[in-house]
């Protein structure tokens, strides 16, 4: 979306967060459809994470270039518009933590963040290395299809919320 805030910064991310939030108090009979997709788009992230999980978990521990940096780890525009339509609050953030440095939510055994809530950037995106270990499973075809349907359904989404 052109033009839409930089949710990296700590006051225009409260901002836009309580805008959001008023939006869909005030319009939410509106906005229904909006809300409807949100769920879809969970329920399609929900049935692809067993696959991303079995990938990440041989693929990742193994990695000597992490992705899950604090750079990435930042809610957008769409992700709120997305979490506020389940009627879900984001997770406080501290963002005085440098680019470079891991994720907030990287724990341990991987993100703290059930995987339908994370940011969109760290369920849009797979490094090369998962790519590769993903093509060579039997049911990648089905998972990229069901990814490109996702990807269909967060664009109307989005287009509804700002074409209600």
């Amino acid at each position: 979306m052109a033009g839409t805030p930089d949710c990296r910064n700590r006051n225009t991310y409260n901002h836009t967060t309580k805008n959001l939030q008023e939006r869909f108090l005030k319009h939410g009979h509106r906005l229904q459809k909006v809300k409807e997709l949100a769920l879809q788009i969970k329920d399609g992230i929900e049935k692809i994470s067993p696959f991303i999980q079995q990938t990440t978990q041989t693929v990742c521990p193994e990695c000597k270039n992490v992705c899950c940096i604090s750079k990435h780890g930042y809610y957008n525009y769409e992700d709120l518009i997305y979490l506020h339509a389940l009627s879900l609050r984001p997770p406080d953030y501290e963002f005085e933590i440098k680019d470079e440095d891991p994720c907030q939510f990287l724990s341990e055994s991987g993100c703290s963040l059930d995987r339908p809530f994370r940011p969109s950037g760290c369920n849009w995106y797979f490094c090369e290395s998962l790519l590769e270990h993903m093509e060579k499973k039997p049911d990648y075809q089905e998972f990229d299809n069901s990814l490109s349907e996702i990807a269909k359904l967060w664009m109307e989404m989005i287009d509804e919320f700002v074409n209600p």
